[in-house]
Parts: structure tokens; C-alpha cells; sequence
């Protein structure tokens, strides 16, 4: 169950509760409410490993990328002094200029990557945090409402 199914499920649960006369309150069946409330427990946990999860791979593509220009460069300075050996000089620097710009190009495209998917992993995570506590907070705030209604109700019965 996605937790958007989990919020749909207590919005559902909301909407068919019952009213409490004369009020916009509404009493809400408790063991439904607490089973999607141990749902969003157990989801938000793994939303935020999958956001942990994005973190690692987009750590991992940077270092990649990183060792991928490092070997780039390492080959052009090989390649260069092969060069050197058997062209003149001039030749040789304008080849190891080309893998370095190449190096530098890969270097900065990898790290463009990787702030993208650190911004895409990071907005997502705060969107998914945002929405979690905003709803979480609409249905507890029906839940204490719930039990105020229920409690006033009591008294007056009592009086």
C-alpha cells in the first residue's frame, strides 16, 4: 500500500464517520484509524530509504564519473608521451589539451548530474515529508477533536 493509498484510505474513513449531531465533528472508527496510522509507520521508514537510496547511487555516479575523468586523463598523459616519442612536441600538447578538456567536460557534466539528482532526491524527500506531516497532523487533529467531542459528550450525559 503507497502512501497516498494510506491517505485516501483515512480521507475515505473521515468522509463515511459518522456526524456528531449539531457539530461539524465526526466520530471516527479507531481501529481503522490506528491500522493506517501503523501503515504510515511502516511506509514512511522505506520512503525515506528509497530517498537515502537515490543519496547513495547519485554518491556513487560521482564517484564513478570521477574515476572515469581520472582515467581519462591518466590515458592521455600515457597516450602523450607516446606521442611525444614519435610526433613533435606541438602535436602531442594539442592532444593532451583535448583529453583534458574532455576530462573537464566529463568532470563537470558528471558533478551537473549529480547535483540534479541530489536536488531531485532532496526535493522529493522534503515534498514527501511535507505532505506526510501535513495530513498526519489534519487526522490527528480530527482524532482530538473526536475524543473531545466524546468526552464532552460523556459529561453532559453525566450532568
Amino acid at each position: 500500500m503507497t502512501i497516498e493509498e494510506i491517505f485516501d484510505e483515512l480521507e475515505t474513513l473521515l468522509m463515511e464517520s459518522s456526524h456528531v449531531p449539531f457539530t461539524n465533528k465526526r466520530i471516527v472508527e479507531e481501529d481503522e484509524l490506528v491500522r493506517l496510522l501503523d501503515y504510515l509507520r511502516e511506509i514512511i521508514p522505506q520512503e525515506v530509504m528509497e530517498a537515502r537510496k537515490v543519496l547513495a547511487e547519485r554518491t556513487q555516479i560521482v564517484e564513478n564519473a570521477q574515476r572515469e575523468a581520472q582515467r581519462v586523463v591518466e590515458q592521455a598523459k600515457v597516450y602523450d608521451d607516446n606521442i611525444i616519442a614519435k610526433q613533435a612536441q606541438e602535436q602531442a600538447q594539442q592532444i593532451m589539451q583535448q583529453a583534458q578538456e574532455q576530462a573537464r567536460d566529463l568532470n563537470r557534466q558528471s558533478q551537473e548530474q549529480s547535483r540534479q539528482l541530489q536536488q531531485d532526491s532532496t526535493t522529493y524527500a522534503d515534498e514527501v515529508f511535507r505532505h506526510l506531516s501535513g495530513n498526519l497532523e489534519k487526522a490527528l487533529e480530527v482524532v482530538r477533536q473526536g475524543h473531545a467531542e466524546l468526552h464532552r459528550s460523556l459529561r453532559e450525559k453525566q450532568e
